[in-house]
């Protein structure tokens, strides 16, 4: 009976051997030249087995999941990383790079493909094979949670660092993961929500950004977003996978679903879709079955199987390729330092910054000036074996942290720590963990002493957000009560005293900044700058960087003014976990807008293109970044040859300090029957470190 037993569970295992002698190909094993012959072997369980994946907790590296492994024809499991902000592994520390927001605020395409290089390398020394980044939806609304992991409300600017990141990834032998495609632009029932957008819309703003980064980087996968998109699931639509995407575009890789994305396996396949993950069993059930009855056509179930093995058969688990785990630590943080500094914003300088050298001893207020928020919650947060504070990065500086003012800080969180530990958690909180304490108010007397003892104030002011949920207006968007008081107080207080205050944003969305922004004499919008981000913070305190980046998106007076306002989900929503991984969705009696269905009324006017065309003021406009020193701009000249214009110009640095500055070009349409934005983005480049007097020409 045991033999009886064991035979059974091998031939489950193993998918069996057909009538027609399959059997002959049991000692054919995978090379990268023999694809062919290998997918002509395998039965259809084994197809079946590829195409779906092997769950999440089958990873060998603590990966979010994998592409099972078929022993018998030489195939191994590929691991599949989440990592937008870096590889994210449950079993080993990783480096934790910037928040995609703060990389695209450095508009410097170089310096983010040696980021994603960096990525590419931390993933091969720990047994990755893909990592499942980047993320590039638009920041069609400031309160989308998930915004951090995504680059901008521009869709050429998150083309091209998209595309940057990819190049630097693969550039290692690691395989990049475009998502989620497409129009992911809300958190709030992310799951069944129906994008309904007409096709100029979706070509123009949320599916450019995805064909710039497929033509520029050739991506080797790309992840289907969770929505609908007027009514068909992303991961079911063979329009967007194989007309657009693939005929159109001409990708050649794998796409794989967003984990438990969809609702129908068979429809996914027959779409373009070629990999369900995690994978769940019922799944396979339903691919075989179709495949039997003639659904499914196994010839597309072969075009899958086929671009797996592809895949496959150029990963590092199959050429056997290795990096030197200990060549990436270092190194890594060094580039992680690097480009958080160069992606930090100067919004407000009133000749407070650089700190001169009289500034030695600063009050830090604020929770986030001794925990930093160094990334958001979900599947863009990293496990990393350190984060920088600013109350670390400035010592490490040579400046001296009111002690004081640390010591009631560290106790006031580790009270709320305490108290965490002890109460009753939910769901979302066990998987998303502990969110950022509120706000403490020193008290009175706590600013009068520190006005007394120290130089300079620094206010630091977090927000912790992430996936699954979108921000809230009240206490996240807007600053809380304390937070105000605590900046109207400091302000009022060390201005008196004739003390600079700076605020540093410390957060992975925009913040309201209007109603505020005249009382400290300096504003810095430090994003979620990962790991090396207090240092990072110190080298443009101190002005041992010069602060370069511009703004990705546009801060508006009112959150009111974006004219996606209207359609944006300010309701908040619990996550139904167990529809969620059980891939089921209820149809709702009653259809909610903005909830289940979500109107893009405003069309392609989104972010500056809206502001433009209806004359709105704004806090601070998209493309503004301020600088310790000064450019000048000369010799323009824009020429057209062969349907292409080359615009060019020379930069020279006419202030007293090195600095880089960003050249950007925007057109306008002439008129025409065609509504065009007032101007739109068509290029831009990062010149390199000017020193004081020198120049450069830039051709874009």
């Amino acid at each position: 009976m045991k033999q009886i037993a064991i035979l059974l569970l091998t031939e489950l295992f193993l998918g069996g051997c057909s009538p027609k002698a399959s059997c002959q190909y049991e000692t054919v094993k995978l090379r990268q030249d023999n694809l062919e012959q290998v997918l002509e072997a395998m039965t259809l369980k084994e197809k079946v087995s590829l195409v779906v994946g092997g769950g999440m907790t089958g990873s060998s590296i603590g990966a979010a999941g994998i592409i099972r492994a078929l022993p018998r024809l030489g195939i191994p499991a590929l691991e599949l990383s989440d990592g937008p902000a870096g590889l994210r592994l449950r079993s080993t520390a990783t480096t934790w790079f910037p928040s995609a927001s703060l990389l695209a605020s450095t508009w410097d395409t170089s310096l983010v493909r040696k980021v994603g290089k960096a990525m590419g390398a931390e993933a091969l020394a720990h047994g990755a094979d893909v990592i499942l980044g980047p993320a590039m939806n638009i920041h069609r609304h400031p309160l989308c949670g998930r915004n951090f992991e995504y680059y901008s409300e521009d869709p050429l600017l998150s083309g091209k660092m998209a595309s940057a990141t990819v190049l630097g990834i693969q550039e290692t032998g690691t395989a990049a993961c475009l998502k989620h495609f497409a129009a992911n632009n809300q958190e709030t029932n992310r799951n069944n929500n129906n994008v309904i957008a007409d096709e100029r819309t979706l070509r123009e703003i949320y599916y450019r950004g995805f064909e710039i980064a497929v033509k520029e980087s050739s991506p080797k996968t790309i992840m289907t977003s969770y929505n609908r998109i007027n009514g068909i699931y992303t991961s079911e639509d063979k329009n967007l996978l194989t007309d657009i995407l693939r005929y159109e575009w001409e990708f050649d890789g794998v796409v794989m679903t967003d984990w438990f994305g969809g609702q129908d396996a068979v429809a996914q396949i027959s779409a373009g879709n070629d990999l369900l993950e995690p994978g769940k069993r019922r799944q396979r059930r339903a691919i075989i079955k179709a495949v039997k009855n003639g659904t499914l056509p196994e010839w597309v179930l072969n075009t899958s199987v086929r671009r797996i093995l592809e895949l496959v058969s150029d990963a590092p688990s199959f050429t056997k390729q290795a990096q030197d785990q200990s060549l990436t630590e270092t190194g890594n943080a060094a580039i992680a330092r690097k480009a958080a500094a160069r992606g930090m914003v100067l919004l407000e300088n009133r000749d407070a910054l650089p700190f001169n050298d009289s500034i030695q001893k600063i009050a830090l207020f604020g929770v986030s000036s001794y925990k930093l928020v160094a990334g958001g919650l979900g599947s863009g947060e990293v496990y990393a074996a350190h984060t920088v504070s600013p109350a670390q990065g400035l010592e490490e500086a040579g400046y001296r942290p009111d002690p004081q003012l640390g010591k009631r800080y560290i106790s006031y969180m580790d009270s709320v720590n305490r108290a965490y530990k002890r109460k009753w958690k939910s769901i979302t909180q066990r998987i998303l963990g502990q969110g950022l304490p509120a706000e403490m108010d020193p008290g009175t007397t706590a600013i009068a002493r520190a006005v007394e003892e120290n130089q300079a104030a620094l206010i630091t002011l977090g927000r912790r957000t992430g996936e699954f949920s979108d921000r809230k207006m009240e206490g996240d968007y807007l600053l809380t009560p304390t937070e105000k008081e605590l900046i109207d107080n400091v302000s009022k207080a060390f201005r008196d005293a004739g003390k600079p205050v700076i605020v540093v944003l410390n957060v992975g969305g925009i913040v309201e900044t209007a109603s505020w922004s005249e009382k400290p004499d300096a504003i810095i919008l430090a994003w979620m700058p990962g790991q090396e981000g207090g240092r990072a913070l110190a080298d443009i305190l101190s002005g041992k960087v010069n602060p370069s980046g511009k703004l990705p998106v546009t801060l508006p007076v009112h959150v009111e003014d974006h004219a996606s306002h209207r359609d944006f989900p300010l309701i908040e929503m619990p996550v139904d976990w167990l529809s969620f991984i059980g891939n089921k969705q209820t149809k709702p009696e009653t259809d909610i807008p903005t909830i289940d269905f979500t109107r893009y009324r405003e069309g392609i006017y989104v972010g500056y293109r809206d502001f433009d065309k209806n004359g709105k003021n704004v806090a601070y406009p998209f493309g503004y970044g301020l600088s310790y020193t000064d450019f000048r701009y000369s010799n323009a000249l824009a020429e057209l040859e062969d349907q292409k214009i080359t615009v060019s110009c020379q930069i020279s640095n006419t202030g007293d300090r090195a600095g880089r500055e960003v050249v950007q070009v925007y057109v306008s349409a002439p008129e025409g029957r065609m509504d065009k934005p007032v101007q739109e983005l068509k290029g831009f480049v990062a010149t390199s470190q000017l020193e004081p007097g020198d120049s450069q020409e830039i051709h874009i």
